[in-house]
């Protein structure tokens, strides 16, 4: 049982840190409501669940022995939250000034919210290294696999299910204290900064190389 609290430990101060996908929560849950943040929540999850298994079977070192590959992901990821960076600004841009601001948005299915969330995660490969790393630590090799499998990503979709949910939560009582128009329009143009910034850091990072 302490191990399970240390891994879920873990994995709270991970998942706290503000990310592209903590920040696509937020944008969401301010742009469809609280309500609807469900399938955000859950494109994240599911992308942990990939990235989990990857790290299980040993994913993580095939890219490491293949950098041609691994930088190629990266660029790809840059490139893609490079694009919602933008289009974050292009809102909050065509949003000033408009009346309608504070209409209904509109309509977005939660399929494609389900995998704007799951692309947006699997810009993070960090991610596949550390889970990498640290799965082996709790992970005895004496005992079944499956099970111990079954109960860590279990813990996984708790802690980070409920930290993204916080996060919603948050970002909803701040919008009904500070008033929907501004606060939407300033949390529009934070995450489009926030996305470039992240995708312009990647890119660098590869591209430096």
């Amino acid at each position: 049982m302490n191990e399970f609290i240390v891994f879920a430990s873990v994995i709270a101060l991970a998942s706290v840190s503000p990310g592209p996908n903590v920040i696509l929560v937020v944008d969401h849950s301010l742009s469809f409501g609280l309500r609807r943040i469900a399938p955000t929540i859950l494109g994240n999850i599911s992308l942990l669940f990939l990235v989990a298994l990857a790290a299980a079977l040993g994913v993580s070192a095939l890219l490491l022995s293949v950098p041609s590959l691994y930088d190629g992901l990266r660029l790809a990821g840059a490139a893609y939250l490079i694009f919602l960076g933008f289009k974050a600004l292009r809102r909050a841009w065509a949003s000033n000034g408009d009346a309608s601001v504070g209409a209904p948005p509109p309509a977005v299915g939660a399929g494609r919210r389900y995998l704007q969330a799951f692309f947006v995660s699997a810009t993070n490969l960090q991610s596949v290294f550390f889970l990498a790393a640290l799965f082996p630590n709790f992970v005895h090799r004496d005992q079944p696999l499956g099970p111990q499998f079954i109960v860590l990503f279990s813990v996984l979709i708790l802690v980070v299910g409920g930290v993204h949910f916080g996060y919603a939560l948050a970002a909803s009582f701040l919008q009904g204290r500070i008033g929907d128009r501004r606060f939407k329009r300033a949390t529009q143009v934070g995450s489009g900064v926030a996305m470039l910034g992240f995708g312009a850091t990647m890119a660098a990072g590869v591209l430096r190389r």
